[in-house]
């Protein structure tokens, strides 16, 4: 792990927080793999560059072109995919997993439940769009909502609702261990933590030089936050293209990551929106715009793939052909209790299980 100095860390911009999240949603004002020459044409291919009212021309020195990043190196791989089933969701936004191994997925048409092996188990509604889910070892489900966050029992009935949080709440990941809950704020780009009945503990992350905090960087809808087997919180600072550890009290310890295209890296404007922990420390991350799914050691090292862009058909077609949707639809993985990784593409509607093969499980 690396710690970079303070002036590599991204200031925070000043926007507005809530138009930028929800437009982000699906794709809105998102620079990723198929927006980038857009993008570029948008600053440069009209007035201002040329002077007057002539329309620039970009040549093609000032435009790049990801398409020879959607192929990845096959020897890279070090995963198989079991099983992939559709969950049966128009948009589905978060997965989960209990501790037998059931799968849950949340999304604007509430929540559905599998058994280990993908058969459909169970629906669940809820009031409103379901953005992260975790389920404690009782059962009882919490599903992070816009302003609230929902207790649920087994069987899906409402026990309790959180919501004495700050305005704007958009909680898009939720990490248990023991009695605290973490919930990672988009809206707010700060981790809160909570007590078993939703009383707010402390908030982690907010900007503060003194104590070497960097704040995060969240321009779209994908913050994650997870607890590692070391005891100290694992949150994705997306902006900065990296992930880093807090304590639970809120100190900044160390992070890892870099912004590049290359395979060992993060790309595009915020990434990687999701990922989840192995017992040995070890890491399965996930990036939006170039769809890639990659397993990092405990000390942030790139050790493989478990699916890279091209295992993502309908994610790469929506991309190559402009799609908004390719911009605001990230993917997420969970390690279940077998240490499977279950991969939900939110773009082909599927949820993939995959597992390390056994050299590299060695």
């Amino acid at each position: 792990m690396n710690e970079p100095p303070q002036s590599d860390v991204p200031k925070p911009p000043s926007i507005d927080r809530r138009a930028i999240l929800r437009a982000a949603a699906w794709g809105g004002g998102i620079v990723g793999i198929g927006g980038l020459a857009g993008y570029a044409a948008s600053r440069f291919g009209r007035k201002g560059s040329t002077g007057g009212g002539r329309k620039a021309v970009l040549g093609k020195e000032f435009t790049y072109d990801v398409r020879r990043f959607q192929q990845s190196d096959p020897e890279l791989v070090r995963c198989d995919e079991l099983k992939r089933f559709p969950v049966g969701i128009a948009h589905p936004r978060c997965v989960a997993v209990d501790a037998k191994g059931a799968i849950y997925v949340g999304g604007d048409e509430g929540i559905r439940r599998f058994t280990s092996d993908g058969e459909r188990a169970a629906s669940i509604t809820v009031d409103g769009p379901v953005w992260s889910l975790a389920v404690k070892p009782s059962g009882e489900i919490l599903a992070g909502q816009e302003g609230r966050i929902a207790l649920l029992d087994p069987a899906g009935e409402e026990l309790a609702v959180w919501s004495d949080f700050p305005d704007g709440l958009l909680p898009t990941a939720i990490a248990l261990s023991g009695d605290d809950v973490f919930v990672a704020d988009a809206e707010n780009r700060v981790v809160l933590r909570l007590d078993s009945g939703g009383k707010t503990l402390a908030v982690i992350g907010e900007r503060d030089p003194d104590r070497n905090i960097p704040g995060f960087v969240v321009p779209s809808p994908y913050f994650c936050v997870r607890m590692a087997p070391d005891g100290l919180l694992r949150v994705a600072n997306p902006g900065a293209h990296r992930i880093e550890a807090y304590t639970v009290e809120g100190a900044f310890e160390v992070a890892w990551g870099k912004a590049t295209f290359a395979v060992d890296g993060f790309c595009g404007c915020c990434n990687p929106v999701s990922f989840d922990i192995f017992p040995d420390g070890s890491f399965v991350t996930c990036e939006k715009g170039l769809p890639r799914v990659k397993l990092y050691d405990a000390h942030g090292e790139f050790s493989g793939l478990v699916a890279g862009p091209e295992a993502f058909p309908e994610y790469l077609e929506a991309a190559n052909a402009g799609s908004p949707d390719s911009l605001g639809s990230g993917i997420y993985a969970v390690i279940d209790p077998e240490g499977r990784i279950v991969v939900l593409d939110v773009i082909g509607g599927t949820v993939r299980i995959m597992k390390r093969r056994e050299e590299d499980d060695a």
